[in-house]
């Protein structure tokens, strides 16, 4: 049996990083050398978390890149954009391998990421060397990768959903709409008047419209996917929920496609897939199936008054869109069960 791999959590008080040490203290691949949080400096697990046993006497630090580069050989990044580049490029050169969660390592072009986010990449020769953490689609890169840039929830529920109708050449054109509904703990701890209980509670709301910066992303991987550039229309939406988060999908299809061999293409591209299941006969997903779990529930349709297919993705944001597949991730690198220490 491998020991376990030493490991830090750099931005452990956020809803991604909490979630992160959940995992990765009951994980029997990994040991627990590092929290950091500036915001709970000195908290333990167990007041901070309600986490028993001997992890919960593991206390929040704020360390220095330096300082903690010496306690751990992997990091995992649950840090806000633009932060996350800075202090993961200088992991990187003390030869410390990373998983990223922020979106600073996602795109590939330096120029984009500054559009998008609106400041300079801090570590824009790093951006070639990250492998975008995808395991169903990046599972051999992953494998050999020291920069894994994990995607969030509304890319892995898009790219998801898209994937098996790109690779097999059903869709025609352009015309991919992406429909989004996402729980409040999606935008992180926060606050500000939009984020708060008397306003998120009993409504729905969309935003970032219609430039998300998501959608680049987004677009990069599929384009990827296609060998040819891909648009979609991206419509993310704030839903009255803590945690879940469900996509809906709508694109044409090649004419005479029928619902059956449609749902054959789907079944077929992740039948080997723990994380990916195709629903069968007239069930559909619903983030109450899949909340707390790692792992995305999908059902297909075609609109055959349209010529459209549907594509209809849940999963729990917290989990398969964001920590979850951060660890499915090491687990890959690490040669480790992909489900090592995930609840599928």
């Amino acid at each position: 049996m491998k020991s376990p791999v030493s490991i830090a959590i750099l931005g452990a008080s956020g809803y991604t990083g909490e979630e992160l040490v959940r995992i990765c203290v009951r994980h029997p691949g990994m040991k627990v050398a590092a929290i950091t949080s500036r915001q709970m400096k000195g908290k333990t697990l167990e007041e901070a978390l309600a986490i028993g046993g001997t992890a919960g006497a593991i206390a929040f630090e704020d360390l220095a890149t330096a300082e903690v580069a010496k306690r751990a050989e992997v990091f995992f990044l649950a840090l806000p954009h633009g932060v996350a580049a800075a202090i993961g490029g200088e992991l990187r050169n003390l030869g410390k391998r990373v998983f990223d969660l922020s979106a600073d390592f996602r795109l590939k072009s330096a120029e984009l990421y500054e559009k998008t986010y609106g400041a300079k990449h801090p570590e824009p020769k790093r951006l070639e060397e990250a492998v975008y953490g995808l395991p169903e689609l990046n599972r051999v890169k992953i494998a050999k990768a020291d920069l894994v840039a994990c995607p969030g929830c509304y890319p892995t529920t898009a790219i998801l959903g898209l994937a098996p109708a790109i690779r097999s050449g059903l869709v025609t054109g352009e015309g991919m709409v992406i429909s989004s509904m996402s729980g409040v703990s999606g935008a992180g701890k926060k606050v500000e008047a939009g984020y708060l209980f008397g306003e998120c509670n009993e409504n729905l709301k969309a935003y970032g419209l219609p430039h998300h910066r998501h959608r680049p992303e987004i677009e990069q991987e599929l384009s990827a996917l296609a060998g040819s550039a891909i648009r979609v229309s991206f419509l993310p939406h704030l839903a009255p929920l803590n945690r879940g988060m469900l996509t809906t999908i709508s694109f044409p299809l090649v004419k005479g496609t029928r619902a059956e061999a449609l749902e054959k293409v789907y079944r077929g591209f992740y039948q080997m897939e723990q994380a990916v299941r195709v629903l069968s006969g007239d069930a559909l997903p619903e983030t109450k199936r899949v909340m707390g779990r790692h792992g995305a529930e999908m059902a297909v349709r075609v609109d055959e008054w349209t010529g459209r297919a549907i594509v209809v993705v849940a999963i729990d944001n917290l989990g398969k869109g964001a920590a979850g597949q951060a660890v499915q991730c090491f687990n890959i690198r690490h040669g480790l069960p992909e489900g090592e220490g995930l609840d599928w």
